[in-house]
């Protein structure tokens, strides 16, 4: 497996908006919300206005397009028509207004993003060049050889959580905070690079077509929690048992219902069903289908 490292500033700003709507209590540098925080609030108050539910389509579908558009008003426009939205072109020139005025004062913060990044991110590309290879083999000989992508872009962000990470799967791309340490020892960044990577190919039809965009967006990061803490157990990075899954849905921010308990609910029946499929062996489509009816009840 190859991993382009492609840094981004555009994206690296809209992250940062992206976490002062969804996490605004566990922004880290109140300087951030600041200087953003009315821009990104903006946003986020027209994208559930607008009909996107929690901003759930809104914000990912922007930061992927992010990587790909300069024009911020082709930008807005390419991911409304994205999200199945269609709107006035006054809307979407004040829409790009705020990601401009988003894109300025990131750029005020952080004058040297460049140079800041390309040295934020040498850590977790040596942890990979150790670790990544032997990641990616045992997650394969675990699940499936098809389930692994060939080749992934790595967009590598300023941190403003203090560690996080996003699986694009519909443009087989992920983003990570660029943290130089470990937030917990338990659970390497390289790590959670190895588990936004191994959702990448889950869109593909024979993963995909029974579950539908919208139930494969919400399973995806439960369901390839298991198999790449049982891989990281193998090179001795981690442990995979019930504890550090409910670790890490915690601190990886994977969603979960709201009325559920991560430690006594989640974590235990993930780990139920990884030890189920590792007896019975299934396709992994069929392992998913059973994973969402196991979540549902």
């Amino acid at each position: 497996m190859q991993l382009r490292w492609t840094p981004s500033f555009s994206v690296s700003a809209l992250h940062a908006a992206e976490a002062i709507v969804a996490f605004p209590k566990q922004i880290a540098d109140a300087s951030v919300v600041e200087a953003i925080g009315s821009f990104s609030t903006f946003l986020g108050q027209w994208s559930t206005t607008a009909g996107f539910v929690d901003a759930s389509r809104f914000w990912p579908t922007l930061i992927a397009t992010a990587a790909e558009i300069e024009s911020n008003h082709n930008l807005v426009e390419t991911t409304l028509r994205k999200c199945g939205r269609s709107t006035d072109a006054t809307t979407i020139t004040s829409l790009a207004g705020r990601v401009t005025d988003i894109e300025a004062a990131y750029k005020q913060m952080f004058p040297k993003f460049d140079e800041q990044i390309g040295f934020r991110i040498r850590p977790l590309q040596d942890q990979w060049l150790g670790y990544g290879a032997g990641l990616m083999a045992h997650l394969s000989r675990l699940t499936e050889k098809r389930l692994l992508v060939a080749e992934a872009r790595i967009i590598p962000v300023q941190p403003v959580l203090g560690g996080y990470g996003y699986a694009h799967i519909q443009t087989n791309m992920a983003r990570i905070e660029a943290v130089l340490t470990n937030p917990l020892a338990e659970l390497p960044e390289v790590v959670r690079l190895a588990w936004l990577v191994s959702q990448l190919n889950l869109d593909v039809p024979v993963f995909s077509e029974t579950l539908g965009q919208q139930t494969l967006q919400r399973l995806a990061p439960l369901a390839m929690l298991p198999p790449v803490l049982a891989a990281a157990q193998v090179v001795e990075l981690s442990h995979c048992t019930s504890e550090i899954a409910a670790l890490a849905i915690e601190h990886w921010h994977i969603p979960v219902p709201l009325d559920a308990s991560v430690q006594d609910e989640i974590a235990p029946t993930l780990m139920d069903w990884w030890e189920t499929y590792l007896q019975t062996r299934p396709e992994w489509h069929i392992a998913m289908q059973a994973l969402s009816k196991m979540l549902q009840s």
